[in-house]
């Protein structure tokens, strides 16, 4: 049974990644730091949260000895705040150690999201050992995305700040991101905790969860838009400097054409080529984004020898590949 437990409370968690990783459709985020997001979330956000929770609570024991009241005010607001700021750690973590990595928006709310699946999943563990599978479908179906959803959105506040001119703009998204994350954080946990008074509430919940969950693939699809005319608007330099050719910039634009080149290559076996021009697309978008956020804010967003070296890196992988392989 604890075995069963501890699947129904990890694996969900687990599937539900994979369409995030498959929405990144340019630029795939470092399999090692999508894992640590996750294992965050999963182990010492929750323990942290757990014990300032549990310290926060403790003065209203004086109040009510029951304990409701305590329970009541941790739930609705003491866990959303806590909650909402240890998971919001690993956001910043990258955001500040891996700058490279962190490109904008749909990377904040990757790793927004995956931090928020991981304390999902240990969230879940625990209270389907004390509860009972009975809450598989509300918790890990009906409300499987809460925790994703909420932190992506501190994920979103960084995203914006990443190629923000604005000296004050790129401190304050990343707060109100927080900000509106506990917010909606603190209305689901309401409505779940009230459902019992009235029917309106657990309504409530639903229609906000499952609202801003929308709100959030909509903003996906938008910051996948944007990224694909960064590459575009970034990359039509390359062919006048001899970089790359009409015929390959017109690929490298698009990800079909993307998908058909590898696709090709791994049908007929060429399993090495078909790493090779994985390497040749992700290096293609690299520098796209890397001069995007030079065009943005300078050295600040980018160094001029990142470009370079990316620049030198596309043309040894053209080399190696031929033009007839990246077109």
């Amino acid at each position: 049974m604890t075995i069963l437990i501890i699947a129904a409370g990890i694996l969900p968690m687990l599937i539900y990644p994979l369409f995030l990783y498959w929405m990144d459709r340019y630029e795939k985020e470092p399999f090692g730091l999508m894992a640590a997001a996750f294992l965050w979330g999963f182990v010492p956000a929750a323990i942290l949260s757990l014990v300032i929770q549990i310290i926060f609570g403790i003065p209203f024991l004086f109040v009510d000895e029951t304990g409701q009241l305590g329970d009541l005010v941790t739930t609705i607001v003491f866990a959303p705040i806590s909650e909402e700021i240890f998971k919001g750690f690993a956001v910043l973590g990258i955001y500040l150690i891996w700058h490279n990595e962190f490109d904008g928006v749909f990377d904040g709310i990757i790793y927004g999201g995956l931090v928020g699946f991981g304390f999902a999943a240990i969230e879940n563990i625990l209270y389907f050992s004390e509860y009972g599978l009975e809450l598989f479908f509300m918790r890990a179906i009906l409300f499987g995305l809460n925790h994703a959803f909420f932190t992506s959105l501190t994920g979103i506040g960084f995203g914006i700040a990443r190629h923000s001119r604005s000296f004050l703009w790129r401190y304050t998204a990343p707060l109100l991101g927080l900000l509106s994350a506990i917010f909606v954080h603190a209305l689901h946990n309401m409505s779940v905790t009230l459902a019992g008074e009235s029917i309106e509430f657990i309504c409530l919940g639903i229609l906000a969860d499952w609202g801003g969950m929308l709100m959030i693939f909509l903003i996906m699809v938008i910051a996948i838009r944007q990224e694909r005319r960064w590459i575009i608007d970034q990359l039509k330099e390359e062919i006048e400097l001899g970089t790359l050719t009409q015929t390959q910039y017109i690929t490298a634009c698009s990800p079909i054409r993307r998908f058909g080149v590898r696709l090709e290559a791994l049908l007929t076996g060429r399993l090495s080529i078909w790493w090779r021009i994985g390497r040749y697309f992700d290096t293609l978008t690299e520098l796209a984004y890397k001069k995007h956020a030079y065009t943005r804010r300078g050295e600040a967003g980018a160094h001029q020898t990142q470009i370079d070296t990316l620049r030198a890196k596309v043309g040894i992988l053209n080399a190696q590949l031929g033009e007839r392989e990246t077109r």
